[in-house]
């Protein structure tokens, strides 16, 4: 048995579906493409595969990542992509297995994320500007457990502003820390003015996620 890191895309209509539909659907990915996933020990045995850090729903992923122990002969990571990518549903698209030596540890460090907005650049470099300039950003969050406050400067780095044919980018990274990180609708409210009760007017891409041991691959592009 051997442990993989299997890089892949997820856009389209997929990027619509959840975390844990994800999840199934690279399970089902691998089982049509004849790779079999090693099984957990115990009454009720499962694939030995989980995924990186929740993808959002609505949000585009560029490098995604998940972890599975697989069965057979994995010499020829190559081959297996192929074989993936041809299983694969539409919006899913493996584009990397590395071989690993040991169960990778998925525990992010930090997320690179781009958002297409509806701003002409002047309002997209000042909203850059001004979130630099702010010694604390609070925004407020509200969940089951009640409401809080979250401080963006903490948690956030906004990198900047670039034209594209279809509008505007703006690229932010958000560090995950040991109590919490920024969701990125949070940011892209911020950055575009609005408040919490409406959602973000853009587009929203994660360029790829930095983990314990599983850096952002190099060939994570910008958003097109």
């Amino acid at each position: 048995m051997t442990w993989i890191v299997l890089r892949f895309a997820r856009g389209g209509r997929a990027r619509y579906i959840s975390h844990l539909d994800t999840a199934r659907a690279l399970q089902r990915t691998f089982a049509r493409a004849g790779i079999p996933l090693a099984m957990s020990a115990g009454m009720r045995p499962k694939p030995r595969i989980s995924l990186g850090l929740p993808l959002p729903v609505g949000v585009e992923g560029r490098d995604e990542v998940a972890a599975a122990e697989v069965t057979g002969d994995v010499t020829h990571p190559g081959e297996l992509v192929e074989r993936l990518r041809e299983a694969a549903a539409e919006g899913l698209l493996p584009t990397a297995v590395e071989l690993w030596p040991q169960r990778p540890r998925l525990d992010p460090v930090a997320a690179r994320y781009e958002c297409l907005t509806a701003l002409d650049g002047t309002a997209a470099e000042a909203a850059v500007r001004a979130f630099g300039a702010a010694e604390e950003i609070f925004v407020e969050r509200v969940s089951p457990k009640g409401r809080r406050m979250v401080d963006l400067k903490r948690l956030v780095t906004v990198d900047g502003a670039r034209r594209a044919p279809e509008g505007w980018w703006m690229g932010f990274t958000v560090r995950h820390r040991a109590d919490g990180a920024a969701r990125p609708e949070e940011v892209v409210r911020w950055l575009l003015g609005g408040d919490a009760a409406s959602p973000p007017a853009a587009r929203i891409v994660r360029l790829g996620v930095e983990y314990t041991g599983v850096p952002v691959r190099p060939g994570s592009r910008e958003s097109e």
